[in-house]
């Protein structure tokens, strides 16, 4: 059983892992300009952003129809726009 302080401490442990990874999610973004999209397991999806043209482009890829090359190359010909 566990005591109302480990309790505690394992809620804070969560908020902490879950404020650490919303700031990984921020420094990728800042830096890759995708903010992945991760409700859609079976597809890889997510936005462009190109804060300089104030321009959102949202991205879609099946796994299943186009190859983790493709897909890769397809995103890095997006971000050049």
């Amino acid at each position: 059983m566990i005591s109302g302080e480990e309790e505690i401490q394992t809620i804070e442990k969560l908020e902490q892992d879950e404020l650490r990874a919303q700031m990984k999610l921020s420094m990728y973004a800042s830096v890759t300009n995708i903010i992945p999209y991760f409700n859609n397991l079976s597809k890889i999806c997510g936005y462009i952003v190109a804060r300089d043209k104030k321009v959102v482009e949202k991205f879609e890829f099946d796994q299943s129809e186009i190859t983790s090359f493709d897909t890769c190359n397809d995103i890095w010909k997006m971000l050049e726009l």
